[in-house]
Formats: structure tokens, C-alpha cells, sequence
């Protein structure tokens, strides 16, 4: 629970920080509205951290982002982060069914450890990803 945890606010600050820059082009009297566009139905908020949710929030910045396949590494992430949300939903939820077929029926470190290495990967693809889409937005490098 704890890595989905840490996942999830990264994925949020990152979006809010993204939203920010933005909001802070704009003129002042459309301030208002934009940051209310950005606010709204934030499925990060929420909700976990899966792909369609990540996928739905950042997609406000007008790119289409398929993490399936932007990277050659992103599958195996895309899959670590299903299972863990998998076994963030069983645990929070106190769920004693047992995992649909691949995802690990068990808990062990060296599954933790992979999930968390994914997470990191996912965080680095994201962050990268949202420093080109606000340099072709803004015209500036954000950060």
C-alpha cells in the first residue's frame, strides 16, 4: 500500500506541478477557469494509480499518452503496476479471493522490489515526458 501510495503522489504532484506552468501563462482573467479545468474530476485524486487513470489526468495537456508502448521498457511497468494495484485493492480492501491468472498469488520481496523499480521508471518516463509536452506548450523549458 505504501508504494502505490508514494506512486499515486508522485503522479499527482507531478501533474499539479505541470498544471501550475501552465495555469501561470495564461492571462489573469482566465486564471480561474484554467486551474478549475485542471482541478476537475483529477482521477488521481481519487482513485489508484493505474495507466487509464494516469492516462485520463495527463492527457489534459493535449498529448496522447500511450505508456503501453512510448518505451520498450514500459510493458513490463504497465504490468508491475497492475499488480500492484492488484494487491494494493486486496490488502486496503481486506479481499480474500485469490489473484486472476499472472499476478503473483503471493506477496514476496522480490516482487515488492520489481514493482518499486517500475514505479521509479514510470516516474522518470513521466517526468520526461512532461518537460517536452510544456517545452512545446510553452515554448520554455519548465523546469
Amino acid at each position: 500500500m505504501l508504494l502505490s501510495g508514494h506512486f499515486q503522489g508522485f503522479c499527482r504532484d507531478l501533474y499539479s506541478e505541470c498544471s501550475q506552468i501552465c495555469a501561470a501563462a495564461v492571462p489573469a482573467g482566465l486564471l480561474t477557469t484554467v486551474q478549475a479545468q485542471f482541478a476537475s474530476e483529477l482521477k488521481l485524486n481519487i482513485s489508484n494509480p493505474t495507466v487509464e487513470n494516469i492516462r485520463k489526468d495527463f492527457e489534459r495537456f493535449g498529448l496522447l499518452l500511450d505508456l503501453a508502448s512510448a518505451d520498450p521498457a514500459n510493458p513490463i511497468r504497465v504490468t508491475h503496476l497492475g499488480h500492484l494495484n492488484f494487491w494494493r485493492n486486496a490488502v486496503a480492501h481486506q479481499k480474500a479471493t485469490p489473484p486472476p491468472a499472472g499476478v503473483p498469488p503471493v506477496l514476496v520481496l522480490a516482487d515488492i522490489q520489481a514493482w518499486r523499480a517500475s514505479c521509479t521508471g514510470f516516474a522518470t518516463f513521466l517526468d520526461d515526458i512532461m518537460h517536452h509536452e510544456l517545452l512545446r506548450i510553452l515554448g520554455a523549458a519548465p523546469w
